[in-house]
């Protein structure tokens, strides 16, 4: 009895510790026996003695005291209608922060096209500040190069936008970045920065990780098109 006590209070931390997971479960969106596989062998490093049908039963039992609850309301009336868009040929460059830096990065700002669609964005830290640009504009920042402290490339931009007219934006939902950070995550997908609008939040990732990014915000949004 001892045993399956601690075998349910390990399945049940399993679960709140992915919002991901305790969300569509909530739903009603995810298998029993696939996630129990995906579990057990979590579950047997802490308890050897757990077993397939022990894990089955306190999924199934826990969805049974949390069904109904899902995701807020305000959850989903910003996902249902959100857009993703997508952007290739991304570079994000960290350089250290200083006046001169700063001076001509405010003049390569005036030259970038942003009715054409190009990407500029950056963010500052003490010491250093980090742009994220597309690959053609890369060239303009030759003249601060020396000052350049990390340079990653083969990066993508993948945003959700949301729509109009909402009662409240993401930035206003408690939760709402968690549990998108949250889905990216559960699918091995690597955020390498994120930056945020009013009604946009801008994920940098990979490109190999693009499509499969891509897939998981999507089929959020889907399950959410009720």
């Amino acid at each position: 009895m001892e045993e399956n006590k601690k075998t349910a209070e390990l399945v049940r931390e399993a679960i709140k510790s992915s919002l991901f997971i305790n969300e569509t479960l909530k739903n009603g969106l995810i298998n029993y026996s696939a996630l129990t596989r995906v579990l057990l062998p979590k579950i047997q490093e802490k308890n050897p003695k757990a077993n397939f049908q022990s894990v089955l039963i306190t999924i199934q039992r826990y969805y049974d005291e949390v069904k109904g609850e899902g995701i807020g309301k305000e959850f989903k009336e910003i996902l249902k209608d959100s857009e993703l868009l997508m952007k290739n040929q991304i570079v994000s460059i960290t350089f250290e922060r200083n006046k001169l830096v700063m001076d001509k990065i405010n003049k390569i700002s005036k030259n970038i096209r942003w009715d054409m669609g190009d990407i500029l964005f950056f963010t500052q830290g003490n010491s250093e500040i980090t742009l994220v640009i597309d690959k053609k504009n890369k060239l303009k920042l030759n003249i601060i190069k020396e000052y350049i402290l990390e340079e990653k490339d083969n990066l993508s931009i993948l945003s959700l936008r949301e729509p109009e007219k909402l009662k409240a934006y993401s930035k206003n939902v408690h939760g709402f970045l968690a549990l998108l950070t949250s889905a990216l995550s559960d699918n091995n997908v690597n955020i390498y920065d994120i930056s945020s609008t009013y009604k946009q939040i801008i994920f940098v990732i990979e490109e190999k990780y693009l499509t499969k990014a891509y897939e998981t915000l999507n089929k959020l949004i889907l399950q959410h098109q009720d």
